[in-house]
């Protein structure tokens, strides 16, 4: 919320927290997911049966599924980002060729 706001459709920040901590926040998401698969890797030790594991620790699975689906909002939101800046580098491109051709051509008239 504090590094993208945009993504969740917000105009500013909820938080003022420097952009040089944003690598601080990535390692420790997925220090959490990470540590999420190893807590359902013990709770499925337990239980020994898949089915009654699903059954019992749905939540906990949706939520360890959500982590790296939302972090692909994240990666999108920066492809987005660079395709646009490619498609104007593109238009920039074509205008600059253009008026180039355009002075060749009035320099031979």
């Amino acid at each position: 919320m504090s590094f993208h706001p945009q993504s969740l459709f917000l105009v500013d920040s909820l938080f003022d927290i420097p952009h040089e901590y944003e690598i601080y926040f990535d390692i420790l998401l997925w220090a959490i997911f990470a540590l999420l698969i190893v807590d359902l890797y013990f709770k499925y030790r337990e239980i020994n049966n898949y089915k009654l594991f699903l059954k019992k620790h749905w939540h906990d699975i949706a939520m360890l599924a959500l982590i790296p689906f939302l972090t692909a909002f994240k990666f999108a939101k920066i492809s987005v980002s660079l395709v646009k800046t490619l498609k104007a580098s593109k238009s920039g491109f074509k205008v600059f060729q253009k008026a180039k051709k355009a002075s060749k051509h009035l320099k031979s008239e």
